[in-house]
């Protein structure tokens, strides 16, 4: 098991050099090629790491702006969409996956499985566009655009609303949070469509092979009901497959929740991001996508090494490997 977290740790170091390196030659594009008197190519390649390690990421000349202070105020919007969105899933696509396993030869799942594929092949853009038509501008059931109310002022504390909504005064914190809350659900139940497919497909395969075990008949044997050895037994034994799922899920919903925040105008790194394309801002550019994609691929990484700490047939299957 060491062995495999040395592997992965290695994995990701060169990983994230490799980024590096391709963030170093994009600044030397911009700026031609040219390298100064006062050191080497290595020596730049050095600094240029160095000072991504210390979040020294630019001065964005169209904003004058350190490009780390920026980030760190806008990312926080996109990891909230982020986290909303796997709560939704786990919320919808539990009982539907449990559903889909339970009844293997019912109507039931042919019609929830038809569901999940069309969800999958759906363009989140296209999706967005059409929830917005819908249930905002038709229906007025949600907002346009925005994280909370504008006429409602809610302090930048932690870059979370719904954190900082909680961390108002008494007196109008219920009216900020059913603001955030009210805002954020539609952009979260768009973005929401690909992990909670993931989640259906994953349970519903467990929890067809979970039924078929030795324990789950034995528990039958004894008299439990039907709702006690799914929810004692069997959903115990089937869950843990669906977390390390989502988590590899993340770099996919990150990218979604960069294009969804262009339909919904939610102010993170998606948003800002465009906006810095069309300013021609290279600075935030290399920075953003920087910290993003390093973003990604801790999370992947993480996900996977606390997938072999905690779930036992995962680490049965590293074993294997080695």
């Amino acid at each position: 098991m060491l062995r495999y977290f040395i592997r992965r740790i290695m994995l990701l170091l060169i990983t994230l050099l490799i980024l590096n390196l391709i963030a170093f030659g994009l600044d030397r594009y911009q700026n031609g090629g040219v390298v100064p008197e006062h050191g080497n190519l290595v020596f730049l390649f050095g600094q240029f790491v160095w000072d991504n390690l210390h979040g020294q990421l630019g001065i964005s000349p169209v904003s004058g702006h350190e490009v780390m202070h920026d980030i760190l105020r806008v990312f926080p919007a996109t990891l909230e969409l982020c986290f909303a969105s796997f709560i939704i899933s786990l919320i919808i696509g539990v009982p539907l996956g449990t559903i889909c396993g339970l009844f293997r030869q019912h109507w039931i799942r042919r019609v929830i499985i038809s569901l999940t594929m069309i969800g999958y092949s759906i363009p989140v853009f296209w999706l967005a566009i059409l929830f917005v038509m819908n249930f905002s501008l038709e229906l007025g059931w949600f907002p346009v655009a925005g994280r909370f109310d504008p006429l409602l002022y809610i302090p930048h504390v932690t870059g979370f609303s719904l954190i900082d909504a909680f961390l108002m005064p008494a007196q109008i914190r219920h009216v900020a949070v059913m603001s955030v809350l009210h805002h954020l659900a539609l952009p979260a139940l768009v973005l929401a469509i690909l992990p909670t497919t993931e989640v259906i497909r994953q349970l519903s395969s467990a929890m067809t092979k979970v039924m078929q075990e030795n324990y789950i008949k034995a528990a039958a044997l004894k008299g439990l009901s039907k709702s006690e050895i799914v929810f004692r037994h069997a959903l115990r034994n089937t869950l843990p497959n669906v977390f390390p799922t989502l988590g590899l899920q993340f770099g996919s919903v990150l990218t979604m929740a960069m294009v969804t925040e262009t339909v919904f105008s939610w102010p993170g790194i998606g948003q800002w991001l465009i906006s810095a394309v069309y300013q021609h801002d290279y600075v935030a550019i290399r920075g953003g996508m920087l910290v993003v994609a390093s973003f990604v691929i801790c999370a992947t990484v993480l996900t996977d090494l606390f997938t072999a700490l905690t779930y036992p047939i995962r680490r049965k299957e590293i074993y294997e490997q080695l």
